[in-house]
């Protein structure tokens, strides 16, 4: 019943919007209600994969637009309607009771009569009777319409009574409220079927029509909905064409065009109109896309083997005999070119020989393209460059053949990323760090940092405090590393005398709890208010059920154990030194000032009087306001020096030593990701006139891993943090950039490498500004053909190792450009070894110096079986 898709399939269409952008269910939503909206989420979840049901729900909506059929409801009527009907009931001692207010189920009685009485005039309308497709379901709402018990209902007029309203309440919510919910789930499909038909009318979309299965997937004018002034395309695929190979320069257009075909498809599954002048399609039973694969770290899949199991994936649902329709954006460019060329060769001819599904294959490897001009079944299309002087300009339509443009380069000069380069500050202009540390979102997200929630971050890693306040301070520091190399040491040294020391959170997070509310009642009041009022509280008590009174006495109770653990734990920090040390003094002295001694003596389950509990009050909640905010913040703070160091502790890692920045240096010991459990550990250092490192690698040899390591670790560096090294000392830095997952973005109108030369650019920018940083670059160009690729590498690689202060980690499948470098002394070489057991490739994940001569792609894409699956 319905199609076969994943969720990288929906990430990489963009169906849902993220923070930064809306997605392709965002244009379709203009729904009038919330069951309207969740209806519509799950359709765009889950497409149909029958061709009677697409071609009816298309019928539904295409009719409703040919009528400019409007959304007869008020929104307000369903809310009230909503929130009437799903209030919780209970009976107790056979009375019938509700959550509503007298008020509320008047109103919502109201709203449901009005919304039932409309729904009848509605399916009495001219349109909603010609849509012959919509007459089953007009059937089903009527037959439950007809009923006698809603006579009185839909006949209802003028100002309710009040035995009427409670007579209706009775039918709606007790006897007939499954009847009721029933028409209220008709309604929110009719909400969908008119708000996507009016939208529609309103984009000019066309309504695609369901064919049979051997029937041709015909496409004209397709563009993709999110562009403003997109550029319309033709394409026909059928048994004799099954396969389109794409080419073409940077910039050319390629995943748009692969995003607007793959959308149309999909929503033209769901049965919507789609942004394209006219379109056919046999009903497919399934649409896998990959266009933005990143890797995996929590399975250990490298980019190229996340695109194997990915390759791997489609071929196991070829091979349960489904209908495809498959798109691969830049197949294999996670590996060398030597095994992305075969590999291409061999997997693109294998699928064009399942003549049932559909293919669509971006590549820049054009000698693959010509080696695939042999092969039945396969049509080859390009997007165009046209230069104008030393300016790309770019058609956007679809021509036939293989491109010859290569314009990576000119576009990376374009950019001025060299010149920037050649021109900027090369030199830090002080020894000193005055500003922050900068990580941006970028780099945050592609090293995992944050995330309460986010399983694998390396703040869940750190995040199990037990205090609300210690979360917050968690937060802070994950956010804001430090510059200063002292304050990073004594925050250093606070964590490791408690994980030395291996002591227990003393508090009890309940009266914690109660403390901090206690504080925020009635704070900042006058003793004689405060006396006031805790006389009144005492009096509501005996007199009502007033628990306010009670709540103050567990509140005292609860601040004076706190407050007296407090006191009791600080002697087993007397060894602590530092900073840290003035501040336990400090809280010292705090509990040993007269009147807070005599409160926390106090006999905590002796009867007060209210004259006392009211001093008490006052003392704790104006007298001493600032100082227990400070004890409780000092509490929250051991609650993350002991969960921190705690946890550091039991994995093993221990604490960098930070230097200050004109050290310029990265020195570490058996260094791993603190993420992964039996990690392999490596040793890296960079230093001034060795401050870059060039690392290859086979696939899964773990270069992606090591350079999150490595960032993870000089980031937590700068938070004072516990490391997963045995050693480490680094130069602190003014900021961190990485570029390992870079995705295009079509809002923005970037193809994959042009967001890659936007990253550079960045990169470029800040280097070039004189500032102390440290870079990371998996991959460099990945998304361009392999001769921009080498000479882009090259160029940049060697443009930033002109700036000293700055360390560098450059890591690429491309080993020649590392011949190259060869010539320059403060470039280092290492690469992540692979072993050959047999024909079994085994990754020792232990770094190594030099430059790898290893190529295993092809041997990892035949012993996954998938040639051999294929071909079966």
């Amino acid at each position: 019943m319905y199609l076969l898709t994943d969720e990288q399939t929906i990430e990489d269409l963009r169906i849902f919007g993220k923070r930064d952008a809306g997605g392709i269910f965002d244009i379709y939503n203009n729904t009038h209600t919330r069951g309207a909206e969740n209806i519509l989420q799950e359709m765009f979840r889950q497409p149909l994969n029958n061709r009677e049901a697409i071609n009816t729900r298309s019928n539904i909506i295409a009719q409703f637009a040919k009528h400019q059929l409007a959304f007869p409801f008020e929104a307000s009527s369903f809310d009230m309607a909503e929130k009437y009907l799903r209030a919780e009931e209970q009976s107790a001692n056979g009375n019938r009771a509700s959550s509503l207010s007298e008020k509320e189920t008047g109103n919502g009685v109201q709203a449901v009569i009005t919304l039932l009485q409309t729904l009848q005039e509605l399916m009495k309308s001219h349109a909603i009777a010609e849509t012959m497709a919509y007459a089953s379901e007009r059937n089903a709402i009527c037959l439950l319409l007809d009923d006698p018990v809603l006579e009185p209902v839909l006949k209802q007029k003028g100002k309710l009574s009040y035995s009427a309203i409670t007579a209706y309440d009775l039918l709606f919510r007790t006897r007939e409220k499954q009847r009721i919910l029933k028409l209220l789930g008709h309604i929110y499909f009719l909400d969908v079927y008119i708000s996507v038909a009016s939208l529609a009318l309103k984009r000019n979309f066309i309504f695609p029509a369901a064919i049979g299965e051997e029937d041709a997937l015909s496409l004209q004018g397709v563009y993709h909905p999110s562009l403003k002034e997109p550029i319309p395309n033709d394409i026909v695929m059928d048994a004799s064409q099954n396969m389109v190979f794409l080419t073409g320069a940077n910039m050319a257009g390629k995943s748009t065009f692969l995003r607007s075909l793959s959308t149309a498809l999909y929503i033209a599954h769901m049965g919507f109109p789609v942004a394209a002048a006219k379109m056919e399609f046999p009903v497919m039973d399934g649409i896998f896309t990959t266009i933005n694969l990143p890797d995996n770290l929590g399975i250990g899949a490298s980019h190229f083997y996340a695109e194997v199991l990915r390759v791997k994936q489609v071929t196991n649902a070829l091979a349960a005999g489904k209908r495809l329709y498959v798109v691969f954006d830049e197949l294999f460019r996670g590996t060398n070119v030597k095994d992305a060329h075969e590999a291409t060769v061999a997997i693109a001819a294998a699928f064009a020989a399942k003549k049932d599904s559909y293919f669509v294959i971006s590549s820049h490897i054009v000698e693959a393209g010509e080696e695939l001009g042999r092969e039945p079944g396969i049509v080859f299309y390009y997007l165009p460059t046209i230069m104008k002087g030393h300016e790309p300009t770019y058609t956007y339509r679809l021509q036939e053949g293989i491109t010859e443009d290569r314009h990576g380069m000119l576009i990376i000069r374009n950019e001025g990323i060299l010149e920037k380069l050649e021109k900027g500050t090369k030199r830090a202009g002080s020894a000193v760090i005055n500003g922050s540390f900068h990580a941006d979102r970028q780099t945050v997200d592609e090293l995992n940092l944050l995330g309460k929630f986010r399983h694998g971050s390396v703040y869940h890693l750190f995040g199990q405090v037990k205090t609300r306040g210690a979360e917050q301070l968690l937060d802070e520091m994950f956010r804001h590393p430090l510059t200063d190399p002292t304050a990073i040491n004594n925050r250093s040294a606070i964590f490791k005398f408690f994980q030395e020391a291996g002591l227990q959170f003393p508090f009890d997070v309940q009266q914690l709890t109660l403390m901090r509310e206690f504080l925020d009642t009635g704070s900042g009041q006058s003793a004689g208010t405060v006396l006031l009022n805790t006389m009144l509280r005492k009096m509501l008590a005996g007199l009502t059920r007033d628990e306010r009174y009670k709540k103050s006495v567990q509140g005292l109770q609860a601040t004076i154990v706190t407050l007296n653990k407090c006191f009791q734990f600080l002697p087993s920090l007397n060894k602590i030194q530092g900073g840290f040390a003035a501040r336990v003094q400090s809280i010292s002295d705090l509990l040993h000032h007269p009147q807070l001694e005599k409160l926390r003596n106090t006999d905590i389950y002796a009867a007060l009087s209210v004259r006392s509990l009211a001093h008490f009050d006052h003392l704790l909640k104006r007298s001493f306001a600032t100082e227990m905010e400070d004890v409780l913040r000092f509490i929250h703070e051991l609650d993350l020096f002991i969960s921190v160091s705690d946890m550091a502790r039991t994995r093993g890692f221990t604490y960098a030593k930070a230097l200050p920045a004109n050290q310029n240096c990265f020195r570490v010991k058996n260094l791993s990701h603190p993420c992964l459990p039996n990690a392999i550990g490596n040793d890296i250092v960079l230093e001034e006139n060795s401050n870059v490192l060039f690392l290859t690698g086979a696939n899964m040899a773990g270069k992606s891993t090591l350079m999150k390591s490595i960032g993870i670790g000089l980031y937590l560096g700068h938070m004072g943090f516990p490391v997963s090294v045995t050693d480490m000392e680094f130069s602190v830095r003014e900021g961190l950039y990485s570029s390992i997952n870079v995705a295009d973005n079509i809002g923005l109108g970037y193809s994959h490498f042009y967001a890659e030369v936007v990253r550079v650019k960045q990169a470029a920018d800040a280097a070039s500004s004189g500032k102390r940083l440290f870079m990371m670059f998996d991959e460099l160009f990945k998304g361009t053909n392999v001769k921009d690729a080498f000479d882009g590498t090259l160029s940049v690689t060697q443009a930033f190792a002109g700036y000293p202060d700055c360390l560098f980690i450059v890591s690429t499948h491309i080993i020649e450009v590392g011949e190259l470098l060869k010539n320059r002394k403060n470039v280092r070489f290492s690469f992540m070894p692979t072993v050959m057991d047999g024909h079994r490739p085994r990754y020792t994940y232990r770094m190594q110096q030099g430059i790898t001569e290893d190529r295993q792609g092809m041997m990892i894409i035949r012993n996954e079986g998938l040639l051999e699956q294929l071909h079966a």
